[in-house]
């Protein structure tokens, strides 16, 4: 969430512990937030910090809007989200959803070198061209074969009117093509 809109929550009092209570707890909801964020890859703790206060924010205005749900489920998706959007302003992706997945592999995956400072908000330099780079392909490139035709016959096929041809003869009743032969 950007600085924008927390400021403009803020003086909405949306988000101040007195304007909403918050039906869970706050401080065992960080401490698991913190280890999935650990979990990600995210090993600084100022880091882990700074993005444990934005998904708890998310988290609280979901109560606001009526929409928490289980608050641990609640909080991993907004993290999810969290760093969805981070790699689509970082990338400048317009919608392309496997470029979006190739990029939270690549730096999901440890490829990219300092990719949560900048996620956390406490760097500066862009890391477009390093998880340009980095990131890989979500679906292999296409190779058509030349596949020759190959007939399927099924062990049973035809069976019924063999067996009832069959079934004729031994009982001295002729087939349809027995008849026209007469």
């Amino acid at each position: 969430m950007g600085e924008g809109v927390s400021d403009l929550l803020a003086e909405l009092e949306i988000l101040s512990p007195a304007s909403a209570p918050v039906p869970f707890d706050r401080v065992e909801l960080e401490r698991r937030a913190r280890r999935y964020l650990s979990a990600l890859g995210v090993r600084a703790e100022d880091e882990r910090l700074a993005l444990s206060q934005v998904v708890l924010k998310r988290v609280e205005l979901r109560i606001v809007v009526g929409q928490l749900g289980d608050p641990l489920e609640a909080a991993i998706e907004e993290t999810h989200l969290l760093l969805d959007q981070w790699l689509v302003a970082e990338l400048d992706l317009d919608g392309d959803s496997d470029a979006l997945s190739a990029a939270r592999a690549a730096v999901l995956g440890g490829d990219v070198a300092g990719w949560t400072r900048r996620w956390a908000g406490l760097s500066q330099a862009s890391l477009a061209q390093t998880i340009r780079a980095a990131r890989v392909s979500a679906v292999p490139e296409r190779a058509p074969l030349v596949m020759d035709a190959n007939p399927i016959e099924l062990c049973c096929h035809r069976s019924g009117p063999r067996l009832l041809a069959r079934v004729g003869r031994l009982l001295g009743i002729r087939g349809k093509s027995a008849r026209s032969n007469s």
